[in-house]
Parts: C-alpha cells; sequence; structure tokens
C-alpha cells in the first residue's frame, strides 16, 4: 500500500511538473521570432505612430493580459488618437517575482522622485514630484497605497505631479495572472502643458504588461493618446509621453531586478 501511494504522490508530482511547464510562456512564442530575435540584439523595441489612421498596436505579445489591452481597442470606437507609442523590453529572468512585482506597481508614492531625460531641459530630471494615491478619481485626499493581496481587479486612484505636465489624476486599474501582473492609468482630470490645457480626462492610456516566461520577462508598455494638435504643443506632448514609457519602465525595472 505504502509503494502503492508512493508511486500515485510521484505521478501527481510529475504531472504538476509537466502542467506547470506547458502552462508556461516562451518569449519566443509570444512574441513571434522576428521581435524575440530584435530584442535580443537591442533589450528593446519601439513603435510610434502619430494621428494614425487607425487604432492598432503592433507590438502586443500573444498573452492573455496583452489580449485585453487589444479586445479594449476594438471596441473603444470614437475619435483617432493623435498618438499610438509602444515600447517593449527583454530582460533575463533571474530571480524575478511575480507578487513582488505586483506590489511595486501599486507602491504608487515610490513613484515619487522617479528621474527621467527632459527634451526640453536637455538633462536628467525629476518626472514626478509628488505621487500618492487619493480618494477618488476628482478627490485629491492622499489614502494609502494598496499593496496587500492580489492586484487582480484592483482599481486605485492617484495624484502625480508631473515636471511638464502639473498636477494630473489618474484612475490606476490591474490585473494579475499566475504568469502576468497588468497595470493601466487613464486619466481623470485634464492634463496641462505649461498653462494650456492640452488634453481633455480620459485621453491619456498608459498601459504595462510584465509575463514571467520559462526563459525571459518581458515588460511591454504603450500610450494611445489624444491632445490638442498646435505646432510645437503638439511636438512636445508627444516627446513628453513616450519619454514616460522609458522612464516608468527603468523605474519598475530597476526595482524587480533589486
Amino acid at each position: 500500500m505504502k509503494k502503492f501511494i508512493c508511486r500515485i504522490s510521484g505521478f501527481f508530482l510529475i504531472l504538476n511538473f509537466f502542467t506547470a511547464f506547458l502552462s508556461a510562456y516562451s518569449a519566443e512564442e509570444i512574441l513571434g521570432k522576428e521581435n524575440f530575435e530584435l530584442l535580443n540584439q537591442n533589450g528593446k523595441i519601439q513603435s510610434n505612430e502619430f494621428k494614425p489612421k487607425e487604432a492598432k498596436f503592433s507590438l502586443l505579445p500573444d498573452t492573455e493580459l496583452s489580449n485585453k489591452i487589444a479586445e479594449e481597442l476594438a471596441s473603444n470606437e470614437g475619435e483617432m488618437p493623435s498618438l499610438i507609442g509602444e515600447n517593449i523590453y527583454l530582460i533575463p529572468k533571474e530571480n524575478i517575482d511575480l507578487n513582488e512585482a505586483s506590489v511595486i506597481l501599486r507602491s504608487v508614492s515610490k513613484m515619487e522622485g522617479m528621474q527621467y531625460y527632459s527634451n526640453g531641459e536637455k538633462n536628467w530630471t525629476t518626472l514626478y514630484h509628488d505621487a500618492y494615491c487619493i480618494a477618488g478619481p476628482q478627490d485629491r485626499t492622499r489614502v494609502d497605497d494598496k499593496t496587500e493581496g492580489s492586484a487582480n481587479g484592483l482599481v486605485q486612484y492617484c495624484l502625480l505631479n508631473d515636471n511638464s505636465l502639473g498636477k494630473t489624476n489618474y484612475e490606476v486599474s490591474y490585473f494579475q495572472t499566475e504568469n502576468e501582473i497588468s497595470m493601466k492609468l487613464v486619466n481623470t482630470t485634464p492634463v496641462y502643458y505649461k498653462f494650456i490645457k492640452a488634453v481633455k480626462p480620459e485621453n491619456v492610456h498608459i498601459n504595462l504588461v510584465m509575463t514571467i516566461c520559462d526563459d525571459y520577462v518581458v515588460v511591454y508598455m504603450n500610450v494611445k493618446a489624444n491632445f490638442f494638435s498646435l505646432g510645437v504643443l503638439e511636438k512636445r506632448m508627444q516627446k513628453s509621453l513616450l519619454n514616460r514609457l522609458d522612464a516608468i519602465y527603468t523605474w519598475f525595472s530597476k526595482q524587480i531586478s533589486e
């Protein structure tokens, strides 16, 4: 009887191992061979479209949470965005823990003091002078970051005091699976450039999806925005929003690799 129980236990351990193995993504599988080879060479792929004719994200990996973004795009009708920007990053898997990454993304207050390269100032400077969670989409009463438990289905609101875009409220929503964590920011108040109201509420969407593959970690980011079109202002907004993808990724990747 003991031998029989041991054999059964061994069988289920092996079954669980192969099930976990088969359910894990490979980076090449979700990115495609061409993009995977480019990422292996460069560590990053970028695609930007200004005033696109259709709202599509060409670099989306083939994963569950990335497909959620694709579904949202397909159902989101209306005026075409002024900008669609995508970045994909490939980093060694090492000892990156999904739950720790989940806590980092929910720790909005730790974004305060984040650095970025300012095209206007031509040097590295602080991106967010203030960053913290707030009570609601319009209520700037400060509250604690929600970091307990799973991030799946969580929604919180935050204020980001941006170096060039001023104070803006965002809705931040999350999804989490066994292999992935995603974060989406949508502005709930207007975005100003200097004293100009450049973006209406709900017209800046920033997504981040981190996928732990069996060989690498893939981080996909995008921005979709519709803003006031006027010469120099339009170009400044394009550069500012694209710079924020790299800034958020750099902040996030440094913490998950520590």
